[in-house]
């Protein structure tokens, strides 16, 4: 006898989706240059007062032609605390490539003693760092250093040759780059001739075949549907205890539901899915029928569909529909519904 499945997607195959290889890939490098540069000034003790600032050489890190230096105020005056400090501050000159202006970099400026150890450290206040445009803003700290620390003998800050030794470590944060990087394909398979030899597409094919069909479904409108006790009995506990009696007929009746009904039904027993493309029409239908046959995960699907589609206009029918087949979740959606509403 023909069947009368209709062809429809099969889905669940989303496992074997998750586990292959990209078909093409891209990467956001975002690059970071870290380095330090270590400035001496020799008899510091002797720089005139009247030298407002001293600038450092320029240097550049080891990858790049940025040009960078450093900034000292020998002495500042702290109002508060009436005692002179030592200023230092970072500055980018020029950049390597000169259609860029400025870049974005944080940092750390330290005060060593003789022996190389950090005693006054101060560092960038933003994680993310701060904006330096060539030759024109840098950023420090007015207030690093006391001078009578740094001059005091007993410190062991400057040494025998009267050095101070101020290191300066720039972390440089680079513009993001996007890639694309060509990926090998190893799939020998795409997802239908996966899904072509599934569970779900051999039970779908084994009820189209009627192969082995040892028991006649009749709907309501006299339509008759081949299938297999075993499937129907392992599906739904209700088919079971039918089955298990002594006098077990050949045919089961259903009076209830039109044929589309009955089709989509057994469709869902053998494939654990549903006809997407009539579940809009028949899914209060269908839902009675999931409740009599007690096919739970076919009346959680109908359940879910139904409660996508409330409305003012079906929601008293969705609440008897819901009481009637024990729904409690979509009598509480439809509830909710109706006192927004309200």
């Amino acid at each position: 006898m023909e069947s009368k499945f209709d062809r429809t997607r099969i889905a669940n195959e989303n496992i074997l989706k998750s586990v292959r290889a990209p078909l093409t890939k891209s990467i956001t490098e975002f690059p970071i240059i870290k380095f330090n540069h270590l400035w001496c000034i020799k008899n510091f003790s002797l720089i005139p007062i009247e030298n407002e600032l001293i600038c450092s050489p320029d240097f550049s890190p080891p990858i790049s032609k940025d040009k960078w230096f450093i900034k000292l105020r020998p002495k500042t005056f702290d109002k508060q605390t009436e005692a002179e400090y030592i200023g230092i501050h970072l500055f980018l000159k020029s950049c390597e490539d000169t259609s860029k202006s400025q870049q974005r970099a944080k940092y750390i400026i330290s005060v060593l003693d003789v022996d190389g150890n950090r005693k006054f450290t101060v560092e960038c206040s933003r994680q993310e760092g701060r904006i330096f445009k060539a030759g024109i803003e840098g950023h420090g700290f007015k207030l690093i250093a006391p001078r009578d620390i740094l001059l005091d003998p007993n410190r062991n800050m400057l040494g025998h040759d009267d050095t101070l030794q101020i290191l300066c470590e720039i972390t440089v944060f680079g513009e993001m780059d996007n890639k694309f990087v060509p990926v090998r394909d190893f799939n020998l398979y795409n997802d239908c001739e996966l899904a072509s030899r599934s569970i779900t597409s051999d039970f779908a094919s084994l009820i189209k075949s009627t192969l082995d069909c040892d028991i006649i479904v009749v709907s309501k409108d006299g339509s008759e549907f081949d299938a297999h006790r075993l499937v129907l009995k392992a599906r739904s506990p209700v088919f079971k205890a039918m089955f298990e009696e002594e006098k077990a007929e050949s045919r089961i009746e259903i009076p209830d539901f039109e044929a589309v009904v009955i089709n989509d039904m057994l469709y869902f027993i053998y494939t654990d899915n549903i006809v997407e493309a009539r579940i809009n029409k028949i899914a209060d239908q269908l839902l009675l029928a999931a409740e009599k046959y007690k096919l739970q995960r076919l009346k959680m699907l109908c359940e879910q569909y139904l409660a996508s589609k409330i409305s003012f206009e079906r929601c008293d029918y969705l609440l008897s529909l819901s009481n009637l087949c024990n729904c409690k979740r979509l009598r509480e959606k439809v509830l909710e519904f109706k006192e927004t509403i309200s």
